[in-house]
């Protein structure tokens, strides 16, 4: 059985339903399956472009700095959860994964939504970034799409930390938003904002 306490990493029940809804309204436009690559570099672009435009994150799920591109922490371990059937203690992890279906397409893992996303978990900011996203990535082969986040400084950054510890490291917030661009003044808003969080914490 997963420790379930590991799988929630400092998250709290509505940071795990927001990114429940983030999944499950992207899979839900793409209902014939998403790959994990697709679906992680989505979830990767859409935070980005939500962090650049409104200085806020999208969703709280933490990204890792993987051989492949960025990877979305919690959603990762669930999906690896659904992936091999393994059970889940707590009630919102249980039904995070039970939302959803992992299957083998080509060679790759597909993952399909089993329910639709809760409409009051996402804003219209948070649909109008991610249906920007969907309509930008869903086309790209999963290779090419890779190989875009590759390119991203804030990958860049904490994958050399990641090749030199042989740990996966976290990809901040801020270092996000500054390689997707973002204002300087966002970026002091950015910095301030989880100036406070830490404190707070």
């Amino acid at each position: 059985m997963i420790n379930t306490l590991s799988l929630c990493a400092m998250k709290t029940l509505d940071q795990i339903l927001k990114i429940k809804a983030t999944v499950l309204y992207i899979l839900g436009q793409m209902p014939e399956g998403v790959d994990y690559i697709h679906l992680f570099k989505m979830m990767y672009f859409a935070q980005q472009n939500h962090l650049v435009t409104y200085g806020i994150p999208l969703m709280e799920d933490t990204f890792k700095a993987r051989k492949h591109g960025p990877v979305p922490e919690l959603t990762y371990k669930i999906l690896r959860a659904a992936e091999k059937g393994e059970s889940l203690e707590q009630e919102e992890m249980l039904s995070f994964k039970n939302a959803l279906k992992v299957g083998s397409k080509e060679g790759h893992q597909v993952v399909t939504a089993l329910e639709s996303y809760d409409p009051e978990e996402l804003s219209a900011s948070d649909i109008k970034v991610l249906d920007a996203c969907i309509s930008k990535f869903r086309d790209i082969k999963a290779f090419d799409l890779s190989s875009l986040s590759h390119g991203d400084k804030a990958w860049k950054k904490a994958n050399k930390n990641s090749e030199r510890t042989g740990e996966n490291t976290t990809i901040p917030l801020y270092d996000i938003a500054e390689a997707g661009g973002a204002s300087p003044a966002m970026l002091k808003v950015i910095k301030e904002r989880q100036w406070i969080e830490h404190q707070l914490s």
